[in-house]
């Protein structure tokens, strides 16, 4: 789709476009989700955990990891491509009007309606008066003359894009500078990058490969500049920058090294450390805490500013750990980035100072990752209370792939109320498991959340609850497959299970490649994921893992249907 789309905001054909690209993630705080057939799943989880260590079905040999596709741009990736292209800051929702707390942009899961394109075209036109505000000189240094504008149209326009444009598609921009050209340059340009910004050309990408006659059949290797988009918001969220565009447009890209050259430049950025660290966020529960609220009443340490503290605690956390750690840290690494009001509300002496820094902490129950975070704790705990059942499914889901959990039944409330109020959470568990409707599906959660129950709802340790009891965490019995059943006692001894075998391994490179890939990410696809987990599971780096999934061979390659 072109200019003439563009220019005319033909928006009809986005408007009635099939399911390209989704407002769709895991819930781990229980609400339905919905797959990618458009039934109601679980509640809870990293879409396409299917569970186990080992992939129990045969997976297929030469598949790509993703089927030709078009792929529409999230709220972020097109903040991030405008700030790229054309150095304006725009608000951070475009089409969204709340802040999410979960993963976003999986590519079968989102239509666009008559308040996206409204929301579209307001952004674009606030985006444009502000670019050429701020930055006409730099655009259109080389004067008004087309030989500039057709510089600007060939090099911001075609990396917009994600192409490069044919000479109809750039004598049609020039026309348009031709028509705001009557009032000034500046309002030529303006009306180039509105144009721009409405056009599908920018707002989907493409992973469809060279077009063939007849149409594309069985599968297709994507283009140079497809590759090197592919590459730029796999890894940055955003659209290729200078360098990488270079390189596809000269055919470079398509030679192995300079492509593993161009991974590990990319991988090295600050801005690829930033998004695959949110992307993270997202599978450990981060971006939940930024909406948790607690009863103030109850807990009057949670001001703000502790908020603050222990969402950004969290985050230099997982930047840490993706940076520098291995899978096993995160569920045994005894780090914690604390300043000292932060070091002070959950009891850890020897800090000072207001900036957050990384601490070894001595105390053995902060010795266990991600699960020792106050932030991650604090996220999956109800505003007065502790809360086993979506800690549980925490674990179930993002750390053991537990597999799929139906929705509640419709008197699971019910059923609920009528247990005694002042029961322990050890207690409320029984009763669960002391109720077949219940016990089917919180027997294999309950006991991962329950280990967890000497953390209060900020994620303070404490051995007695409230009322002064002591919080029974003995004989924890655990049933999730061979690699961890049996009783465990405490948090550190259910993460000793966690990393005998290859479970936690498997199930953090299946729950990342899902943001990388986004797609549902399933036993039976391509062997490349299987590759990738084999490769992954040798060091348990994350660095090692984002390079092998990158430069797989089938990373590249889109299956057609």
């Amino acid at each position: 789709m072109g200019l003439r789309i563009a220019a005319c905001i033909g928006w009809l054909s986005l408007v009635a476009a099939p399911v390209l690209t989704g407002a769709c993630s895991a819930d781990v705080a229980g609400s339905k989700q919905t797959d990618a057939t458009g039934g109601a799943s679980s509640a809870g989880g990293v879409p396409g955990s299917t569970g186990g260590s080992v992939s129990t079905q045969a997976c297929t040999d030469g598949l790509g990891l993703a089927h030709a596709r078009i792929w529409r741009l999230s709220d972020d990736q097109y903040v991030n491509a405008v700030r790229q292209l054309f150095g304006v800051t725009a608000g951070p929702h475009i089409t969204q009007v709340e802040a999410v707390a979960e993963f976003t942009n999986l590519s079968e899961l989102s239509l666009v309606n008559s308040s996206t394109v409204v929301a579209y075209q307001t952004a674009a036109k606030d985006i444009a008066r502000q670019a050429v505000k701020s930055h006409y000189d730099t655009f259109m240094s080389c004067g008004s003359g087309d030989t500039c504008v057709q510089q600007f149209v060939r090099n911001r326009i075609a990396r917009a894009f994600g192409r490069r444009l044919d000479d109809t598609e750039v004598n049609g921009y020039v026309d348009l500078f031709h028509k705001g050209l009557a009032e000034s340059p500046q309002t030529g340009v303006r009306l180039m990058i509105e144009a721009t910004l409405q056009s599908p050309s920018f707002l989907y990408r493409t992973e469809l490969g060279t077009p063939t006659p007849g149409g594309p059949k069985g599968q297709v290797a994507l283009t140079p500049h497809e590759i090197a988009t592919l590459l730029a918001f796999s890894l940055t969220n955003s659209v290729p920058d200078e360098s990488l565009w270079q390189k596809a447009d000269t055919g470079a890209l398509a030679k192995p090294d300079v492509f593993s050259a161009e991974v590990d430049r990319l991988l090295a950025l600050p801005e690829t450390k930033a998004n695959l660290s949110q992307l993270a966020g997202y599978w450990l529960g981060l971006e939940k805490l930024k909406l948790t609220e607690k009863d103030t009443s109850k807990f009057p340490e949670f001001t703000p500013e502790l908020k603050a503290d222990m969402v950004k605690s969290a985050q230099l956390f997982v930047q840490d750990l993706l940076s520098t750690g291995t899978v096993a840290d995160l569920v045994t690494s005894n780090k914690m980035f604390l300043n000292e009001s932060m070091a002070a509300a959950f009891g850890i002496p020897g800090v000072t100072g207001a900036d957050m820094k990384p601490v070894s902490v001595d105390l053995p129950e902060r010795h266990n990752g991600i699960l020792s975070q106050p932030g991650v704790l604090a996220a999956y705990s109800r505003p007065t209370r502790g809360d086993p059942v979506h800690r549980g499914l925490f674990a179930f889901y993002g750390l053991a792939c537990g597999g799929q959990v139906p929705a509640p039944p419709p008197n699971a409330l019910t059923v609920a109320a009528s247990f005694p109020p002042d029961s322990t959470e050890r207690q409320l568990a029984g009763l669960r498991a002391d109720n077949p409707t219940c016990n089917a599906c919180h027997a294999r959660f309950d006991p991962m959340g329950l280990v967890t129950e000497r953390f209060d709802p900020i994620g303070r340790y404490s051995e007695k609850d409230a009322n002064g009891n002591v919080i029974d965490q003995s004989s924890v019995f655990i049933s999730l497959g061979p690699d961890l059943d049996g009783p465990v006692d405490g948090v550190a001894s259910f993460t000793a299970k966690l990393v005998q075998g290859r479970r936690l391994s498997d199930c953090a490179a299946q729950s990342l490649a899902v943001f990388t890939l986004g797609r549902e990410v399933k036993d039976d696809m391509s062997c490349a994921v299987r590759d990738v987990k084999d490769a992954f599971a040798k060091t348990g780096k994350f660095q090692d893992f984002y390079k092998a999934l990158i430069t797989s061979p089938a990373f590249i390659k889109r299956d057609v249907q």
